[in-house]
């Protein structure tokens, strides 16, 4: 078992940038009760004295995965002389194991920094790590034999438009040198983690289509891979004659398109540069490809970022998509980042308005019979209502043609995957989060996380250190030990699925 704690000191701060203080206050939390806290060195710490449990609903705010997080605030004074803040303190904390039972763990508290530190004591740490190392065999063993990973990765770092939302909006980001990844250079990342893999998607972050690598990528993983399904997440806006081939005969398992409307005004006002007559055309043509062959893949998503300014446009989404051969629909709400965080486009601002539209959207979803994923409806007492529902223009949409097919296509055989699936690792049922163990996040083409949102590399693709020994070593070993035995990690403090801003559940 792995106790989790936090800690932060809040003074003296940047503002008192003294050696010496008659006082340190802060918080610690714990991912069990606390009992009590005094110093480990009593003789030492004699003449201080430490009180905890102050109120702190700043940090409730924030750190709800633990208990007694509301009264989580601690103070100590020095009685006489001063306390040295290049000196680490060492407290004993007497944690709640269970009701009957409490254990007193020591750690080392950090003076001279006020920044969150994150510490981890493992209660038993023969018996944990046998247990994992029993768990890590089985789920190997149980991987070899049913391939469930996903590898998210960027074949490229360029995008063709700069929605509003984006970091490729920014001139640091779009003007950086292209890095476009080969066939062959890809090729050798996947060669000792491929037995392993199911589904390996081309694009997390930019615009895939935009690599001149593109075509000879998707081919060589069809030939190469041909267990592994293909995902491609695209604006549409290059999807063209020849593309639209290369996804038929390469077997592209599943595409992800991009509109956030169904007015030609609010597509481009949102993905600047897009053309709306362009991009429908070119994914009528993809889906009539699909009809005229009688085809299953690739199966055709659509997602829908949620905003104060479009979300009444997100019920009328729906027969839309529907019209555009969609097999899911996935509206998200729009997740802030370094580059944009406007408040008024945050529908968590306009609560009554989303459970309004909300419910409208799950309604067409039933009418069209089309399955969707959305964010929980929020709780609040009030209700939005308008005095009337914005008029919508279908008309231009109505006139928009599929783009013609110039290139032919070659009726290929279809393939149908057996892969793993979570039901095969229901030994992981228990685990706080799957991602660590059916997901690897590559950055920059060799910059290794376990998911999108973890916020510490586990290792960088080099020479000496390859997709299969990273997926093995020691950090993401710790990442997957995390899952196994805490309730918290702090790499996933700002995960969007864990706040609902991205669902996982799809509603049928």
């Amino acid at each position: 078992m792995i106790i989790n704690f936090l800690y932060c000191i809040d003074y003296p701060d940047k503002n008192h940038l003294t050696e010496k203080t008659d006082k340190i206050s802060g918080w610690l939390l714990c991912s069990r009760k606390i009992r009590n806290i005094t110093f480990a060195d009593k003789l030492k710490n004699k003449e201080l004295s430490i009180e905890y449990g102050r109120h702190r609903l700043d940090v409730a705010a924030v750190f709800k995965d633990f208990s007694e997080n509301e009264h989580c605030g601690i103070l100590i004074r020095a009685q006489k002389n001063s306390i040295n803040r290049s000196e680490i303190m060492k407290l004993e904390v007497e944690v709640e194991i269970s009701e009957t039972c409490t254990k007193k763990i020591k750690i080392n508290i950090i003076l001279s920094t006020n920044t969150i530190q994150d510490v981890d004591v493992e209660s038993n740490r023969v018996l944990t790590e046998w247990k994992l190392k029993i768990n890590e065999k089985k789920y190997f063993k149980t991987l070899k034999q049913h391939p469930w990973i996903t590898i998210r990765m960027d074949i490229t770092n360029k995008c063709n438009l700069r929605c509003i939302m984006c970091h490729c909006r920014e001139k640091e980001i779009y003007s950086k040198p292209a890095q476009n990844i080969t066939a062959g250079e890809l090729k050798q990342q996947l060669m000792d983690i491929a037995p392993y893999v199911r589904h390996l998607m081309l694009s997390c972050g930019y615009e895939p289509l935009m690599s001149k690598h593109f075509s000879e990528i998707v081919k060589m993983i069809h030939e190469d891979f041909p267990h592994m399904e293909i995902g491609v997440c695209t604006n549409g806006m290059l999807l063209s004659s020849k593309i639209r081939k290369d996804i038929i005969e390469n077997q592209v398992t599943t595409i992800l398109f991009s509109l956030d409307g169904v007015q030609k005004s609010t597509v481009e006002r949102i993905r600047v540069g897009a053309n709306f007559e362009r991009i429908v055309g070119n994914i009528m043509a993809l889906r009539d490809l699909k009809r005229i062959f009688n085809r299953t893949f690739p199966l055709m998503y659509m997602d829908f970022v949620l905003m104060n300014s479009n979300i009444h446009e997100a019920p009328a989404f729906v027969g839309f998509c529907k019209e555009l051969g969609m097999e899911l629909i996935d509206f998200r709400h729009m997740v802030g980042n370094t580059y944009f965080s406007e408040h008024e486009e945050m529908l968590s601002n306009h609560k009554e308005k989303f459970n309004f539209y909300r419910n409208l959207i799950l309604q067409e979803s039933v009418k069209y019979n089309i399955p969707i994923r959305i964010p929980d409806a929020y709780v609040v007492q009030g209700e939005y209502e308008p005095e009337t529902l914005p008029d919508i223009d279908i008309l231009q949409r109505n006139e928009i043609k599929p783009d013609e097919q110039t290139i032919e296509v070659s009726n290929v055989k279809e393939v149908y995957y057996t892969h793993g699936e979570d039901s095969d690792f229901k030994f992981l049922n228990s685990v706080s989060c799957n991602r660590p163990f059916n997901e690897i996040m590559i950055r920059e083409q060799n910059k290794i996380r376990p998911c999108s949102y973890y916020s510490e590399e586990v290792g960088v693709l080099d020479e000496k250190n390859t997709l299969g020994t990273i997926f093995r070593n020691e950090k993401f070993t710790k990442a997957r030990r995390k899952k196994y035995f805490s309730i918290f990690d702090f790499n996933c403090m700002h995960c969007p699925i864990k706040s609902n801003l991205l669902p996982t559940d799809i509603i049928k």
